[in-house]
């Protein structure tokens, strides 16, 4: 086929309408009345005002998603720990969120029984914090009281008297009480006599919501991801290989390397950003990714991003450029798109190398031209992609190499997510 007549692939599928998530943040505060922590809370909509569950599971890993990586701990609690609502499912599972950053918030249905024993008593050795939410006088938890360093009493659950005498019989054990839905500058003063030490409610200040963007992942990625983390004749070599062959995936475990959890370095490539992280924190996450009930990536797009990435690499390969920071340059330069965002504002958080930054968002350094080339080539501009310093040769060559490997990794994504 003549050069001229090479058609570009198509263009990615724009991101689905609701690609923006939210997530609701309430203050709680001590008699001070200073913040000393934030409850998140599952929000669907920017307009939600309460929590609309269906699965309980899922909403607590979307939080949990929302707040480390989407919106990110910078921005929903710069300093101060977060209460997060944990199912029973979510107990057994080392939290991605660190222990000086997270307290665990075990849920009024959740049962007191040997495995939740088992489960907190494992939180508590990796150094977490346990609150006991919406706690009543005939409450079941009583037995494991004394694992709880935060005891959350409602006071519209709990009213009166039956609030006072709770929180004498609580005393007994170290826990911290936390008065919720306090409405009045009578009963902070009240709980406060009675031995609480936090509060919060919408006398105090009423919840509010934050905005963050989805990282749409293929169903096929997650899947396949999981299976690598819990294969232990897996390395993180092979763990990096299948999160590099998707671009949402790719982006995640970035905005994850640039948690607050983890140093600022800068990042060359996925292996290094798994290396770095490690492959139990990779399980986790990929775990709250299917937990989450994320939207399948379009295959259009996924397509899209390999065969950008791998052409990118492959031209780096053959002028002596670093390969996979043109890889990772070439993926992560189409998620303008399926993010329907900026670029700027994708890549400037990211702990990328600044030469990386500069060829994406700026056509500079050595993989400047690789990218143009690429991206000249993949809209049928032949003559602007020559001019880049590369023959029409090797550039051809490249494009149809790319297309056989974008096409051959989804085939292997799907093969390895079994039938």
């Amino acid at each position: 086929m003549a050069l001229d007549t090479i058609s570009a692939p198509a263009e990615p599928v724009a991101a689905p309408p609701h690609a923006e998530v939210w997530l609701g943040r309430q203050p709680i505060y001590n008699g001070a009345r200073k913040i000393c922590a934030y409850e998140l809370l599952y929000r669907r909509t920017g307009s939600d005002t309460a929590a609309r569950v269906t699965d309980a599971d899922g909403a607590s890993a979307e939080v949990i998603l929302r707040a480390f990586v989407e919106i990110g701990l910078e921005r929903a609690s710069p300093s101060q720990p977060v209460f997060i609502n944990h199912t029973r499912h979510l107990l057994d599972m080392d939290p991605i969120i660190p222990a000086d950053r997270c307290v665990v918030e075990v849920l009024e249905d959740v049962a007191p029984d040997e495995g939740t024993v088992k489960a907190l008593r494992r939180l508590k050795g990796l150094g977490y914090r346990i609150a006991l939410d919406d706690f009543v006088a005939d409450d079941p938890r009583f037995t494991i009281v004394h694992l709880a360093d935060y005891v959350k009493i409602d006071a519209r659950l709990v009213t009166g008297v039956a609030f006072r005498d709770l929180a004498g019989r609580l005393r007994r054990w170290p826990a911290c009480l936390l008065a919720e839905k306090v409405e009045s500058e009578e009963e902070f003063r009240r709980f406060a006599e009675w031995g609480c030490e936090l509060f919060q409610g919408y006398y105090l200040r009423k919840p509010e919501n934050l905005a963050g963007r989805r990282i749409p992942s293929n169903r096929l990625s997650a899947l396949s991801l999981l299976s690598e983390c819990t294969d232990p004749d897996k390395s993180a070599g092979d763990v990096a290989s299948v999160i590099r062959r998707d671009a949402a995936l790719s982006y995640g475990l970035l905005r994850l390397a640039n948690s607050a959890t983890y140093a600022h370095a800068q990042i060359r490539s996925i292996a290094q950003a798994v290396a770095m992280l490690g492959v139990d924190a990779v399980f986790r996450w990929s775990m709250l990714l299917m937990l989450a009930a994320y939207d399948d990536c379009p295959a259009g797009y996924l397509e899209f991003a390999l065969q950008r990435a791998r052409a990118s690499e492959l031209l780096a390969l053959s002028h002596g450029y670093p390969r996979y920071e043109a890889y990772i340059a070439g993926m992560i330069s189409t998620l303008d798109a399926i993010l329907n965002a900026p670029l700027r504002g994708i890549v400037e958080p990211l702990p990328l190398e600044p030469r990386i930054k500069d060829a994406i968002l700026r056509r500079e350094g050595v993989l400047g031209p690789v990218l143009d080339a690429v991206i000249a080539q993949e809209s049928g501009q032949f003559d602007v992609a020559a001019a880049q310093g590369f023959t029409p040769e090797e550039l051809q060559h490249g494009f149809w190499e790319a297309a056989g490997y974008a096409a051959a990794m989804l085939s292997s994504l799907a093969a390895s997510s079994g039938p």
